[in-house]
């Protein structure tokens, strides 16, 4: 039956995926048992429920529902309305932050394939790119890339939308080329709480830290592709980071009396332990890790044979399953173990953890001092935090 096909599909390739993991070992064998148990459980449910899904499709002559993984996709195409109340609650931010992650998973892969080429981040590194307020300064390379890609973006009012902001500001005078949306009142304007801008610091670390980190040192002199790369990841990372203030104000509402008195107070490492939710910090750090190790590497349908007897649908769900072994170990490898994947798992963790995530917070903590009436500690400055080690990559 096809059941049973499936299930020896899944172990031959569940073992091949375990061997090339552990090879020479018998473990590997008593591990992919026992993997092969839960697996084949699954399957046995899933091909019920398929069954299950094409009677009662051929009963009532319709296709069977899709299914949707995401309830706030489901409601975005529905044509149902959305409540502020709604879009600001923890759940509705962590989703989107949720998906945010792949974008920047992603971007960091597609930049670690060049070499760090410094040239392009010092001003006239490679040539005499001149710009400015006055048109009168010199410029890097990526300065000239991000200034260019921002003005362009402008022109479609990307940057009225409050979830993006522009590493040049000053430089967007011009008014967008499309009508300007009705944004709902999301964030506080209260000593323009909603216009913090910290893209200054996470230039700042993304040039000292982030770079070193995922490229090797060099000079591929892919220049063009180099900055292409590094403005989809900045973009991606600054919107992450200011999403912060989403969170900020989600939470302030929950408990504005606390938040109001611990401002007074000057209590910043209050504020601080007040807006920490730890489970959840180690629930970001385990996702990004597991993505990382799962985008990075190669699916393992294209070096795996083919079993007689199976169709193409099957192939691909034993492959997913082996893939998932793979990633999965990837992922809990000690630091220090190196990795076949297009980027070490680690140092994707170690980014939201020694730079993503305390950013984001020290954004919250600044945009809530506002959001109660008070200037924020001068360590949350940006132009201070910008010349400090704050964000280093721990070791």
């Amino acid at each position: 039956t096809l059941e049973k096909k499936w299930q020896t599909m899944i172990k031959s390739k569940l073992l091949l995926a375990v061997h090339l993991l552990f090879p020479n070992s018998i473990a590997a064998f008593t591990t992919a048992n026992t993997m092969e148990g839960s697996i084949k459980s699954w399957g046995t449910s899933l091909m019920a429920s398929k069954a299950a899904e094409k009677t009662s499709a051929a009963s009532s002559h319709e296709e069977p529902p899709n299914f949707v993984v995401d309830d706030f996709e489901e409601d975005s195409t529905s044509g149902k309305c959305m409540k502020t109340a709604d879009v600001l609650s923890l759940d509705t931010i962590r989703k989107s932050l949720i998906r945010q992650e792949e974008t920047i998973i992603f971007a960091l892969i597609e930049r670690s394939q060049f070499m760090q080429n410094r040239n392009v981040y010092q001003q006239g590194g490679l040539s005499e790119l001149i710009g400015g307020v006055d048109q009168k300064e010199t410029r890097s390379l990526l300065e000239y890339m991000l200034q260019g890609t921002e003005k362009l973006h402008c022109s479609v009012r990307r940057y009225t939308s409050p979830e993006e902001h522009a590493f040049f500001p000053e430089l967007l005078a011009e008014k967008p080329l499309l009508q300007d949306l009705d944004y709902p009142e999301l964030l506080s304007p209260i000593k323009d709480a909603d216009k913090i801008n910290y893209n200054s610091v996470l230039m700042s670390f993304y040039l000292s830290e982030i770079v070193p980190a995922i490229s090797k040192s060099g000079d591929d002199e892919q220049y063009g592709s180099t900055v292409m790369a590094d403005v989809a990841v900045l973009q991606a990372l600054s919107k992450r980071a200011h999403f912060g203030k989403f969170v900020a104000e989600s939470k302030y509402r929950s408990n504005p009396e606390e938040y109001q008195r611990l401002v007074d107070a000057d209590d910043s490492e209050g504020v601080m332990e007040l807006l920490t939710n730890s489970v959840v910090e180690e629930k970001v750090l385990r996702r990004a890790k597991l993505k990382a190790a799962t985008y990075g590497r190669e699916p393992m349908l294209a070096n795996m044979p083919p079993i007689e007897g199976t169709d193409e649908t099957c192939e691909i769900i034993a492959a997913a399953a082996a893939s998932a072994v793979v990633a999965a170990v990837e992922s809990v490898k000690k630091d220090g173990v190196k990795t076949k994947g297009k980027i070490d798992p680690a140092v994707i963790e170690g980014i939201y953890r020694d730079i993503v995530i305390p950013l984001t917070k020290d954004i919250e903590v600044a945009y809530l001092y506002r959001r109660c009436g008070r200037n924020p500690p001068e360590d949350l400055d940006p132009t201070w935090l910008a010349k400090s080690n704050k964000f280093s990559l721990n070791a």
